[in-house]
């Protein structure tokens, strides 16, 4: 099953199927597979495990509303990061390059608690995070800025 999950998303990748172009992120996580993409002027967030929607979280509007970006770069260093907040947490799709190192994968935080849990990708199939910063509001509320 695992095979065909990889094949699956290499077959994505490689192809530039019309799926591709409203893919923005697509990635195996240890919790599930990672999905962001767009249809008919809705983002939607996907977590499913075994070809099962495990979590969805869908804009509140076909403007994008209630995702967020954040992106800052510098000389070797670039983070881009698409967040959403839902029922106390806050979920933070991360695409991060820093001294030749790449990272990708979803944070969920606690509010409350301020407790992090980080999933790391193990396969990335789509990294277009980057293409939502036309469409998105900046979090101005983050660090990172909107650079």
């Amino acid at each position: 099953m695992r095979h065909y999950k990889l094949m699956t998303l290499i077959a994505i990748f490689l192809c530039g199927s019309s799926f591709a172009n409203d893919s923005y992120f697509l990635c195996d996580t240890a919790k599930g597979t990672i999905k962001l993409d767009e249809s008919k002027g809705v983002l939607q967030y996907t977590l499913s495990k075994d070809n099962k929607n495990e979590f969805n979280y869908t804009s509140k509007a076909n403007d994008f509303s209630g995702f967020k970006y954040n992106h800052y770069s510098r000389f070797q260093t670039d983070y881009f990061n698409v967040s959403f907040i839902n029922s106390g947490y806050r979920y933070t799709i991360f695409s991060n390059y820093e001294d030749e190192h790449e990272s990708r994968g979803v944070s969920v935080t606690n509010l409350k608690s301020k407790k992090e849990s980080v999933y790391d990708c193990k396969v990335v199939g789509i990294d277009r995070l980057s293409d939502l910063s036309a469409k998105l509001t900046c979090d101005k509320d983050s660090a990172l800025g909107c650079e």
